[in-house]
């Protein structure tokens, strides 16, 4: 009698049970979760950009001479020290001048104080001077919190690649020229790539592949940039750590005049953003033989990065590296912006590509690297 009674209730309780499973059987896959940014990505150019970028046009002549002659390194000690400077600068030498401009031309020569021989020296003095100094001001004081910022929590620098075979796809025009090799690039576990790359954006993903797992960058800082953004990239600073008037360029481009600086210091202030150390960029430098103000290539610190990388399977992959030989220095060139194609052809000057050709051809002879058509040649 007791089982017939509870007949009814097992029937609807195994109802109940097997409708769930069908549901739950039809519902699509998870999806994997991307980490969220600590930021948004903003787009480029825009009026807003255009004013920014305009109106610090005055500060780089000002600039020079620091950026020319400083060889401070990015500590938080020299951050905090550049500060005190700057804003010595900002107020006492912003006074002095403002002050012997109107010696000159008000109580020496007797000039009314609103007239325009007065009032457009001082108006320079402030767009070109103050302004300069302000922004370095804040600048030299963000740089002390970042500098001082722990990776250690960084995908990469914790070791958790995704797997050991790497890819590093460079912006050079043999990256479409040699072929369609998208499909074998997505499959390798790390897919590197530089700067202001481009894949379907601009229809090419069939010639360099989709995915991306790191995205180097230089001073432009073109992660945060929304037509460059990847959101599960990590994103690596090439040069950021070379010395602080280097690291104050990183801030200054998007930062400041771009107007983006509250969005540029919650970015580096993102787990999911490191950079090269300071040790590991003078050891290629030494290795490569550059001298002076000459200093690596992003692409050419990738390469040594996961060459050097204990849970990396050797060789390393590369694929579109021409070390800026010919007319054309990126495959996308075509629909490139003309400020990003200037911006290509002065960098070109910051660099030794024949020394790096050189030293990859190195690498490649000891077995550590490997161009993309070679493996396949070989495999085949």
């Amino acid at each position: 009698l007791k089982s017939e009674i509870l007949a009814p209730e097992r029937w609807l309780r195994h109802s109940f049970a097997g409708a769930f499973q069908r549901l739950a059987s039809a519902m699509p896959a998870e999806q994997p979760v991307v980490p969220k940014r600590h930021w948004e990505p903003v787009p480029g150019g825009g009026l807003w950009s255009w004013f920014g970028r305009t109106l610090s046009l005055p500060c780089y002549p000002t600039l020079l001479p620091f950026a020319l002659f400083s060889h401070s390194e990015a500590t938080v000690e020299n951050a905090r020290y550049w500060r005190r400077m700057f804003a010595a600068l900002l107020f006492g030498g912003g006074g002095a001048l403002h002050a012997a401009i109107y010696h000159k031309f008000v109580a020496r020569n007797g000039m009314p104080l609103l007239s325009w021989s007065h009032i457009v020296p001082q108006v320079l003095v402030v767009i070109s001077w103050e302004h300069t100094f302000a922004w370095m001001y804040r600048i030299a004081g963000e740089l002390a919190d970042i500098f001082a910022l722990d990776r250690n929590t960084n995908r990469l620098v914790s070791g958790d690649l995704h797997g050991p075979r790497v890819l590093v796809v460079g912006n050079g025009p043999s990256a479409v020229s040699s072929g369609e090799w998208g499909d074998e690039i997505d499959k390798f576990d790390e897919v590197v790539r530089f700067n202001n790359f481009q894949s379907k954006s601009s229809g090419m993903h069939k010639w360099v592949g989709s995915k991306t797992t790191v995205h180097f960058s230089d001073g432009m800082l073109y992660p945060t940039f929304s037509e460059y953004h990847v959101p599960q990239a990590t994103v690596v600073l090439s040069l950021f750590t070379d010395r602080f008037m280097v690291a104050g360029s990183y801030m200054i481009l998007r930062g400041g005049a771009d107007l983006q600086f509250p969005m540029v210091s919650r970015f580096f202030r993102d787990p999911d953003t490191t950079w090269i150390e300071k040790g590991r960029i003078e050891r290629l430098k030494q290795l490569v033989g550059l001298s002076g103000v000459k200093h690596p290539t992003s692409g050419m610190l990738a390469i040594d990065y996961f060459v050097t990388h204990p849970k990396v399977q050797l060789p390393v992959v590369i694929h579109g590296f021409d070390f800026f030989q010919g007319p054309t220095i990126h495959y996308y060139a075509s629909s490139e912006p003309l400020y990003e194609r200037i911006n290509n052809h002065i960098g070109v000057n910051m660099h030794s590509p024949h020394l790096e050709k050189i030293y990859v051809q190195k690498l490649i002879d000891e077995g550590k690297v490997i161009f993309l058509k070679d493996l396949q040649q070989k495999q085949n």
